[in-house]
């Protein structure tokens, strides 16, 4: 670490001091609960940087205003912490802090019009730090990327590299993009992230953890999510019988109680066919295959698919002529059963079983769509008995594909 900083530095973030020195990784995930540090950490390390390298590092949050009373100020803070604030200047209009033995600083903008970042460019020192905080605070992932595009359009000189910082507390809803994008399997290997909550903060005051355990006891869901960090959805997991992990060849080889369902799709609803194994004797299901797409027509679906189908695929009925011509190309197929409580009925079954087991690498769509679908609440906020109608194809052809298991379990369509 640049400077004596081991103790400063909180050893819950040790691993993300060691992060930041991997080639490896380009982007830094922090996020966690209220009073977890995290922002203090990036701060430190930043500053810590560009005493040591000569770049410029560009903070952002969504509106613009409220940049000087929480990035500039926790940035001046870290100074303090680290024991350097006279080796910096500090201006407020425009923000900017500037390291002066060599005049590269720490520049401030906001993101309340993202296209405007777009030609952001500094001279002398390069933007290679780059740190978005409250990430959770932009509404589409499309304007952050705009920035991150900007800010990583040119090769830096030799011994210099890209970090991309974001930090930030998960929104409640598990499908706002945010908890979609990192609380998932799919992380890919350029990403480093680090989850941090209050516990892993020895510095707060005693009334500040009185209060969290206050919440504790009167409202643990609102304390699990502010306080720990979690994307608590509507306050019940839908599927917290999920489980992911490889599924090994040789178990694959054993599966021989087939269950196979289609969602349709088109335009920008993709087509969903999968494959199950049902281990009735354990009440588990194992996804086996997927077939997914975009625009994809009936025919390059059934060139997909013929090769792995086995048995009698039960599709959505709503589409007739679909399934009379999935017929007249060969496969066996027929339409759902659907009724009135069909909807509320399948995904219960679903949320009964003992496990739902999901290998990411074998089926990715089928493990992203059960790991982020989140119940459906009213205009008041309350939950209803069904989940969110988005997203949700492999968990729609799913209900069909058992469709006549759930049947035989007493479970009646009306």
């Amino acid at each position: 670490m640049e400077l004596d900083v081991i103790n400063i530095v909180l050893e819950s973030f040790f691993t993300f001091w060691r992060a930041c020195r991997n080639t490896a990784y380009t982007f830094f995930v922090c996020k966690g609960g209220r009073n977890s540090a995290k922002s203090t950490t990036i701060a430190q390390w930043i500053i810590t940087y560009i005493m040591d390298k000569p770049v410029t590092a560009l903070v952002i949050r969504k509106v613009g205003n409220t940049l000087e009373e929480s990035c500039y100020e926790q940035l001046k803070e870290a100074t303090v912490q680290l024991g350097v604030e006279t080796q910096f200047t500090f201006t407020r209009k425009p923000l900017k802090i500037t390291f002066k033995k060599t005049g590269n600083s720490i520049i401030f903008r906001g993101a309340d019009d993202p296209a405007k970042l777009k030609s952001i460019k500094v001279s002398k020192f390069p933007i290679a730090i780059a740190w978005f905080e409250e990430l959770s605070d932009f509404k589409l992932e499309e304007d952050v990327q705009t920035i991150v595009d900007s800010v990583l359009r040119e090769n830096l000189p030799d011994k210099l590299r890209y970090r991309i910082f974001f930090s930030y507390n998960p929104p409640k809803r598990k499908q706002h993009w945010v908890n979609k994008k990192f609380e998932t399997q799919f992380i890919p290997d350029n990403y480093y992230i680090h989850h941090s909550t209050y516990l892993d903060n020895p510095f707060l005051s005693e009334q500040t953890i009185q209060d969290i355990n206050n919440t504790k006891a009167t409202n643990k869901r609102k304390y699990d999510w502010i306080y720990l960090g979690k994307p608590i959805g509507g306050g019940i997991v839908p599927f917290d019988n999920l489980t992911f992990r490889a599924i090994k060849e040789d178990e694959f080889k054993t599966f021989d109680n087939v269950r196979e369902g289609i969602d349709w799709g088109y335009a920008v609803d993709p087509f969903a066919y999968a494959m199950w194994h049902f281990d009735k004797t354990r009440n588990i299901i194992y996804a086996m295959h997927e077939v997914y797409g975009v625009k994809m027509s009936n025919r390059e679906a059934y060139g997909k698919i013929r090769n792995i189908t086995c048995s009698t695929i039960t599709a959505d009925s709503a589409e007739p002529k679909s399934i009379a011509e999935m017929k007249e190309l060969g496969l066996r197929i027929r339409g759902a059963k659907k009724g009135q409580g069909s909807v509320e009925y399948g995904e219960k079954w679903l949320d009964d079983l003992t496990e739902i087991v999901i290998d990411p690498k074998r089926t990715p769509n089928i493990a992203r769509e059960f790991e982020n679908i989140d119940y459906e609440v009213d205009r008041d906020g309350n939950l209803k008995a069904r989940l969110e109608d988005k997203d949700n194809h492999s968990i729609d052809l799913t209900r069909y594909a058992f469709e006549k298991d759930m049947k035989r379990q007493g479970f009646r369509f009306v």
